[in-house]
């Protein structure tokens, strides 16, 4: 049934599930019955007041990841929790990608977070970039550019990193260039970066970093000593002209939390004992003409 928003779950009077009510695309409502519900309803990235509830102040500052996720409205959750199902999973967390901020491009993530230093508005660095491999790290790193560094991070590498690892996916899923300088002054002001801020910045890292060898495909060991926060590894030093980088803000991909289930996916009730789903149903001998008019259908009954 298209075009057509599933509202609240129906019961009879016993708890049993026995259907939908949905709202049709002319605003009126409308009963679906059937002998099973099932939910298959996502999280509820598309809702403004249930992030704010859920995940917490300032949750409507996340952009979506991609635009799709705008019909997430978490409608299948609150018809579960309507009936009393129980819940599972972090309903307070939830998964984000720092993108680039230029691009009107769905998922325009920038990956290569690791390869490189971030900073936030104050030429800053805020995370440990390199504490952990690439996927593990990008979603922390989204969350604390969103919860702590007022949805401002800016990515800033120089020409050997940038000719290793492009064209590729670590910095090609957007659809821009990196802006790009001749000196680590020149790459602030395109970001809008104090220059003298961000070139101490730098400076300070490059004299920091140990003398082991960069190697992308391992935990390298190669870090720095001094800083607040060190980085854990592959910390290559920024030396090289020119200069890249990207404006980065963070963009919700999808919530946590979702309906408690058993082994069977039965939706648990808060008492841990599976919600009924279906019909009380009775077959009904017809006469052979009404037999033949209703094409031998079952008769279904709705008991309240």
């Amino acid at each position: 049934m298209w075009e057509t928003n599933a509202e609240e779950l129906l019961t009879h009077g016993d708890g049993t599930i026995r259907g939908v009510k949905v709202r049709k695309n002319d605003g009126r409502f409308d009963n679906v019955f059937g002998e099973q519900v099932m939910l298959s309803c996502g999280g509820f990235e598309g809702n403004r007041e249930m992030l704010g509830r859920y995940v917490g102040p300032r949750a409507d500052q996340l952009g979506l990841v991609a635009p799709g996720l705008k019909y997430n409205t978490g409608f299948g959750l609150k018809m579960g929790l309507q009936v009393g199902a129980a819940t599972a999973g972090s309903f307070h967390g939830l998964h984000c990608e720092l993108v680039d901020t230029r691009s009107s491009k769905p998922e325009a993530t920038v990956w290569g977070h690791s390869f490189g230093i971030v900073v936030n508005e104050h030429s800053k660095r805020f995370y440990d970039e390199g504490n952990r491999s690439l996927f593990a790290t990008c979603e922390v790193i989204a969350y604390e550019t969103w919860r702590d560094q007022n949805q401002k991070a800016y990515f800033v590498t120089d020409a050997p990193i940038m000719d290793r690892f492009r064209p590729g996916w670590v910095y090609d899923t957007t659809d821009l260039d990196p802006e790009k300088g001749e000196t680590i002054e020149d790459l602030a002001k395109k970001l809008g970066l104090v220059p003298q801020e961000l070139k101490k910045t730098v400076d300070e890292y490059n004299a920091s970093i140990n003398d082991k060898e960069f190697n992308p495909l391992v935990l390298d060991g190669k870090s720095t000593f001094g800083l607040t926060p060190n980085k854990t590894n592959w910390a290559a030093p920024i030396k090289v002209a020119p200069f890249y980088g990207y404006p980065l803000t963070a963009k919700v991909v999808f919530t946590f939390g979702g309906l408690k289930v058993d082994l069977e996916s039965r939706v648990l009730s808060t008492t841990g004992t599976p919600i009924p789903a279906g019909f009380i149903t009775m077959r009904v001998r017809l006469p052979p003409k009404l037999e033949s008019e209703v094409n031998r259908q079952r008769c279904v009954l709705s008991m309240y």
